[in-house]
């Protein structure tokens, strides 16, 4: 076998790379609505309904193990959209209220009721 087997597969040389562009900087979902306040309500509410992590996997039609994975705070993996989900399968109205900023930069905040 050569030592060139990889233009001998392909004829034409090396397959091009385009060049990575920096793109703008964005906020990432994780930095919008930080997924560990939504774990810790989750968590507050099973606590506060007495709820088994069994008990609440079939009300949020979700596995056991992941209720487990969102109580401990393992949320790799957890979409912010899933645990709203969660929120809301559990009885919690969620509002998204989009308003005028003050300053130049608006803030997004998470306030609990």
């Amino acid at each position: 076998m050569s030592v060139n087997t990889f233009n001998s597969t392909f004829p034409n040389g090396p397959v091009a790379r385009a060049k990575s562009k920096t793109s703008p900087k964005r906020a990432s979902a994780e930095s919008v609505i930080p997924k560990a306040i939504l774990a810790k309500e989750i968590a507050s509410i099973l606590e506060d309904q007495n709820l088994t992590q069994t008990e609440a996997a079939y009300i949020m039609r979700d596995a056991p193990s992941q209720i487990s994975l969102v109580v401990t705070g393992k949320l790799r993996g957890f979409s912010t959209e899933r645990l709203l989900r969660m929120l809301a399968r559990l009885g919690r109205d969620i509002d998204i209220v989009i308003r005028p900023s003050k300053g130049k930069a608006g803030k997004v905040s998470v306030i609990r009721k």
